[in-house]
């Protein structure tokens, strides 16, 4: 029997905008508007991680953080990075996307009325917050959660021969993770040792993986790509000019609320929850397993695509940012 692909995903916010980028290129951001009335003055931006595009989090009914934040009160936009709707991304870095692809989403929405925001970030998304806060402390950035966002690479030496392992790869002018490389796949989730570095199977529904095999994996630009695997090499969260992002995040103040999960192989606990010794903010750690009460050890995808996510993932993150958000006057009276 050929092989079929699943459901395609949808993508339909409130509002859909393009907006350039001080370097020439442009990002995606959907705007999605509170369901009822609003509760908090500051919008929430949700940051996609590497190798995938708006879908990251922005699945469906069930497993959308940006409707499920909208739901809760929230004023929510999806960023979709360069390279994906709006823009092309050649030539793209990190840094890059740090400094343009952050402060274009920034300056777009607060141009929209609030003075700030507060900002979630799945893997490469927590990430940018980090890194653009450390070279633009003054940015509008009131609050942050990352899940499985790795700031050290010397506890995961599977991920270590995992890059050295792809070695030319990291020369293309992209890495094929998207459709085009993965449609003929049949079986799932690549074979391990890569599979289980992106998510925990068998916390994560079937269909949902087929979806977000066919439409979640986006190619990873060249150069974003090198970048993060000269970090891997080296342990290093460094800019191309040599910037030391995590020397730099001293400056930040704004909480953070770091989630790790328990079998996350490729951003465990002790990679994420590091953020701790790095900032001047107060932070707040959870790790997502048995022994706090979930119910399993979780991987990386599935902090935001598992099962139970949106039962026992989203509401810590939605009470965190609403701890941490200014209520609105009508919430207050």
């Amino acid at each position: 029997m050929p092989f079929r692909l699943p459901p395609p995903l949808v993508f339909k916010p409130d509002e859909l905008y393009r907006v350039p980028t001080a370097d020439g290129t442009a990002i995606a951001l959907g705007r999605y508007h509170p369901r009822g009335p609003r509760r908090f003055v500051e919008p929430v931006i949700l940051g996609h991680s590497l190798g995938t595009n708006r879908f990251n989090l922005d699945f469906d009914e069930r497993y959308s953080f940006a409707r499920a934040l909208a739901r809760r009160g929230f004023e929510t936009w999806v960023l979709e990075l360069r390279g994906g709707l709006a823009g092309s991304s050649e030539g793209a870095t990190f840094d890059l996307e740090a400094e343009h692809d952050v402060a274009a989403a920034l300056g777009a929405i607060t141009s929209t009325g609030p003075t700030g925001v507060t900002w979630v970030g799945h893997s490469r998304g927590g990430l940018l917050a980090y890194a653009h806060l450390a070279r633009n402390p003054q940015a509008p950035i009131r609050a942050i959660v990352t899940l499985g966002s790795p700031l050290t690479y010397d506890v995961q030496p599977g991920v270590q021969r995992f890059v050295a392992a792809l070695g030319p790869t990291f020369r293309l002018p992209s890495l094929p993770l998207g459709l085009a490389g993965w449609a003929a796949w049949p079986l799932g989730l690549p074979p391990d040792p890569i599979g289980k570095y992106l998510v925990r199977a068998d916390n994560m529904d079937a269909v949902v993986i087929r979806q977000a095999i066919a439409h979640v994996a986006a190619n990873i630009p060249g150069g974003v790509g090198r970048q993060f695997a000269r970090w891997v090499r080296t342990n290093a969260f460094d800019g191309e000019d040599g910037f030391d992002f995590r020397k730099g995040m001293k400056v930040i103040t704004a909480p953070v609320l770091a989630i790790a999960g328990a079998r996350d192989f490729l951003a465990p606990p002790e990679a994420t929850h590091l953020v701790e010794n790095l900032v001047s903010g107060p932070v707040e750690l959870l790790r997502v397993g048995l022994r706090e009460g979930f119910s399993t050890d979780y991987g990386h995808g599935d902090l935001v695509l598992g099962v139970r996510a949106p039962d026992e993932v989203l509401p810590r993150v939605a009470d965190f940012l609403a701890r941490h958000s200014t209520p609105t006057e009508s919430e207050r009276n």
